[in-house]
């Protein structure tokens, strides 16, 4: 094996609730330290757009800046975002996320994204005109009406009343008024990063797909997908935009892709918006191998999940991919090609799932045993 070939390149994502990218990165390092090859790895942490996006950005030298916002119930709460330049990365995880807090019903109902509007509006009062919103990560299903209100748009009732941009209220929405966006808007150029392909409105819509990880129940699920259909029946004529709730990718975070898309927002793949700013394919370019994972291998991640970008990029490249996870509730056919492996730790101790302890012990203990295996390491 010659040294160009033998370089190894680590891109995991997060475990979700358990290990960030940098830990899994750490755990796995150790495994190769533990069969010699640890001067051959290449550290390269991923996010797609969820949790761990701001941080990705910062190790690839952007700036923190705090700024103060609500979270998905109001509550005062200061959001990290990434800036360089007049580019900055907003990280909805950190400001309408689901904050380790145990979902209920009335969670679900209430949660509003107004908050992100508020950071927008303060990104753009310091002259930031480029503005990445990562979308994973969410605990709304508002189809993005509280970030639109922060952002100047009025809600109404039949009576002329104000209508408060959560899913349970939206269904008495009767007018919207476009006209008080904010005028900055139409200059700066907004991206969602996305990582799935859910429209926000149909039988696969974002109430159908995500909201009983948000906490709604059967009756929560029916009432917000009702919502989000009422919402884009009023709002999509105001800003001459129909059937925008169909698009692919308008369902992430809960519809608020459909609202970044109302106002012009270019939509992308946040896995491969990351890999570009991360400059992932120069890494793997040449390298014997990668090491990818994330906390769940399932339907979501073939939709344009890190850990799955991550793999078809180097299968372009010509270097194997394989991924350490901690389930994986696809078969062999779900998967195709993309991975030469898969190890799933749940299968080797299930009490990882709720220790991030042995997911440590397990992730180092897997790369060692997936590198001794693939590598025939008593032949380098």
């Amino acid at each position: 094996m010659n040294s160009d070939r033998a370089r190894i390149v680590l891109a995991p994502d997060k475990f979700k609730g358990s290990l960030t990218a940098d830990e899994v990165v750490a755990a796995m390092t150790l495994g190769c330290a533990d069969v010699g090859l640890d001067a051959r790895c290449v550290s390269l942490p991923i996010a797609d757009g969820g949790d761990g996006s701001v941080e990705a950005a910062l190790r690839a030298g952007w700036t923190a800046r705090d700024l103060p916002t609500v979270d998905a119930w109001g509550q005062p709460i200061e959001a990290t975002t990434a800036i360089q330049g007049d580019h900055a990365i907003v990280e909805i995880a950190s400001i309408c996320g689901m904050s380790g807090v145990q979902l209920t019903p009335e969670h679900a109902l209430t949660a509003s994204s107004h908050g992100v509007g508020v950071v927008i509006r303060s990104l753009l009062d310091e002259g930031i005109h480029h503005i990445i919103v990562g979308l994973g990560g969410s605990a709304t299903t508002d189809g993005g009406a509280g970030m639109l209100a922060a952002l100047g748009m009025t809600l109404r009732d039949a009576a002329g009343n104000p209508v408060e941009p959560t899913g349970i209220r939206l269904l008495s929405l009767a007018d919207v008024d476009a006209t008080g966006l904010d005028p900055r808007l139409s200059s700066a150029h907004l991206t969602m990063a996305c990582d799935v392909d859910t429209p926000m409105v149909g039988i696969d819509g974002s109430a159908e797909v995500f909201a009983r990880q948000k906490g709604a129940d059967d009756d929560g699920i029916r009432l917000l997908s009702a919502s989000l259909a009422h919402l884009a029946a009023v709002v999509e004529p105001a800003v001459d935009r129909v059937g925008l709730h169909r698009a692919p990718g308008s369902g992430a975070a809960g519809g608020l892709a459909w609202a970044g898309l109302a106002l012009g927002a270019e939509l992308r793949s946040g896995a491969d918006l990351f890999l570009d700013m991360l400059g992932a394919r120069g890494h793997i370019a040449g390298a014997r191998l990668v090491l990818t994972g994330e906390g769940s291998l399932d339907a979501q991640s073939l939709r344009g999940k890190a850990p799955v970008a991550v793999a078809r990029s180097a299968a372009e490249l010509g270097v194997p991919t394989m991924a350490i996870v901690g389930t994986n509730r696809l078969t062999p056919t779900d998967i195709g090609d993309p991975f030469v492996d898969v190890v799933a730790l749940d299968r080797i101790d299930s009490r990882c799932a709720d220790d991030p302890a042995i997911t440590r012990t397990l992730l180092r203990q897997a790369t060692a045993d997936l590198l001794t295996r693939h590598l025939g390491l008593g032949h380098t």
